[in-house]
């Protein structure tokens, strides 16, 4: 079909968001490596030898054959009421709240609860606050809604408070509708920071007064280095501001998309109105379900925190013993991402040459809002979650022969 008559029918988010890179969709980052044995530092992707896939195939069996009425079914907008329960359960532990089934709606992974919130909540022209950096998928989805992205640098404890209260206060003189702040505190994409309570509060405080809500990305909170889980912003939440957005992609496996969000039964209310793909798989729900009461999923987690616990310390350990003249960052206390500060060379010839090398991994421009190749050059995203221990090591030590091959 001719170009232009696709552009002609084309939406304005369509046209305006673009097609997006493999990182936005979960997928690995190709580079253009020739190279007989590529190691991937790229997408988010959990460890493949850790799938409980014995245990969730016997659940998969359960479900299928005792549960078949409602696993063979549509499963609805608001998903199994087993798995909201096992959720609610599971949940006002971590949360210290007192939850409910009314307080969660399933969906296709966090990206998909995104989007319900996003097409819920937001009209054109509306704002939204995000980190600098942030996650590419989500700038992405809140565009193809013709919204604006404004972001709010961050650091090491979260995101900037005092730049956020002069934002806001700009954007409410120019007269711009703020509708949320999108926020991913524990173990951020890409950055890995960990927000410190402190932030956390002042963020709940900042959403009372100024009547914003804050949308909290959890995706990564489980997946903590240290004794103590990290306190949840919708645990400090009083007011009912928070739209906490959970899933099971990074603790169990991302190909069985589910995910959900959790936030005060009315908004959910509202979230179901504004649903129309009638659920996803109920099969999937069901089997999770099981996998939940029956025991396996806090042993599971506890196995796979370990595990990337120690590919983090590989990774950075290794960093510093071949490539230290190059590289700086700041260690992770969780999370999947490495965010590296590189130095004597831009962050784009580094992944063209370290692909070169079979080293994969993205710049850090595809995380900023304009993407801007010539001015966001100094940072690149390693992702230690999928390579092996092994890998890891290697990756670093392929990695010294670039810089060593491409910095003067």
């Amino acid at each position: 079909m001719n170009e232009s008559i696709i552009k002609s029918k084309l939406s304005k988010s369509a046209l305006n968001i673009g097609a997006g890179s493999p990182t936005d969709a979960g997928l690995s980052f190709k580079g253009n490596s020739s190279h007989t044995n590529p190691i991937q530092l790229a997408g988010g992707i959990p460890d493949e030898p850790s799938l409980p896939i014995n245990e969730f195939t016997n659940m998969l069996n359960i479900a299928s054959k005792e549960q078949s009425a409602g696993s063979y079914n549509y499963g609805g907008w608001l998903g199994y009421e087993g798995l909201r329960e096992n959720l609610a359960v599971r949940q006002s532990k971590f949360d210290k709240k007192n939850l409910t089934l009314e307080n969660f709606i399933i969906h296709n992974g966090s990206s998909g609860a995104l989007e319900n919130v996003c097409r819920t909540l937001l009209d054109p022209d509306d704002v939204v606050i995000v980190e600098q950096p942030s996650y590419s998928g989500t700038v992405r989805a809140i565009r193809g809604f013709n919204c604006d992205v404004v972001e709010v640098e961050m650091d090491e404890n979260g995101i900037d408070i005092a730049k956020l209260k002069l934002t806001i206060e700009d954007l409410k003189i120019k007269g711009k509708n703020i509708k949320f702040i999108y926020t991913i505190p524990d173990f951020h994409n890409p950055t890995g920071f960990l927000t410190s309570d402190e932030v956390k509060n002042e963020l709940c405080n900042i959403a009372e007064k100024e009547d914003i809500l804050l949308v909290e990305d959890a995706t990564y909170s489980e997946i903590y280095f240290e004794d103590k889980q990290p306190t949840p912003l919708f645990s400090l939440d009083n007011n009912d501001r928070v739209i906490k957005l959970g899933t099971f992609s990074k603790i169990i496996s991302t190909g069985i998309r589910v995910g959900w969000i959790q936030a005060h039964k009315d908004l959910i209310k509202a979230f179901s109105i504004t649903r129309f793909d009638m659920g996803n798989s109920p099969l999937i729900q069901r089997a999770l379900s099981l996998y939940m009461s029956e025991g396996f999923i806090d042993p599971h987690v506890d196995i796979v925190r370990n595990i990337y616990k120690k590919k983090m310390e590989t990774l950075t350990s290794n960093l510093i013993k071949n490539c230290e003249p190059y590289v700086e960052f700041y260690k992770p206390k969780g999370g999947f991402f490495l965010w590296v500060r590189i130095k004597g060379v831009s962050n784009k010839e580094l992944t063209k040459e370290a692909s070169i090398d079979g080293v994969l991994f993205p710049t850090g421009s595809l995380f900023y809002a304009d993407r801007d190749e010539s001015k966001w050059t100094t940072h690149v995203r390693m992702a230690f979650s999928k390579s092996s221990v092994d890998e890891l090591v290697e990756s670093t030590e392929r990695l010294k022969d670039t810089f060593l091959r491409i910095v003067d």
